[in-house]
């Protein structure tokens, strides 16, 4: 399955465990040269702060459909972790 970035960018970032919208996917991390992607950043569009990132790993994704990215995120209290850090994510 194939989809272009603005496709993602455009589509809801839903928490399939509580329901919860997380925001939308504003940036990615891949790996060069291994061509393979880290984590989408996920942001609700209201935030304005960095802190109101979400950092989301392939394995947390359900499904994407039409309109939304279903994804399980079993913590999303901690909206700069889940899991790591972006600073993680990047090193």
């Amino acid at each position: 399955m194939q989809f272009k970035f603005t496709e993602l960018k455009k589509k809801k970032v839903v928490n399939i465990l509580d329901g919860s919208v997380l925001g939308n996917i504003t940036d990615v991390y891949f790996d060069f040269p291994e061509s393979k992607i880290k984590c989408f950043i996920c942001k609700d569009k209201k935030a304005i702060f960095c802190k109101d990132e979400y950092v989301i790993y392939p394995c947390d994704i359900n499904k994407i459909g039409d309109d939304a990215v279903l994804v399980c995120l079993k913590d999303n209290s901690d909206k700069k972790q889940c899991g790591r850090s972006k600073e993680e994510v990047i090193d």
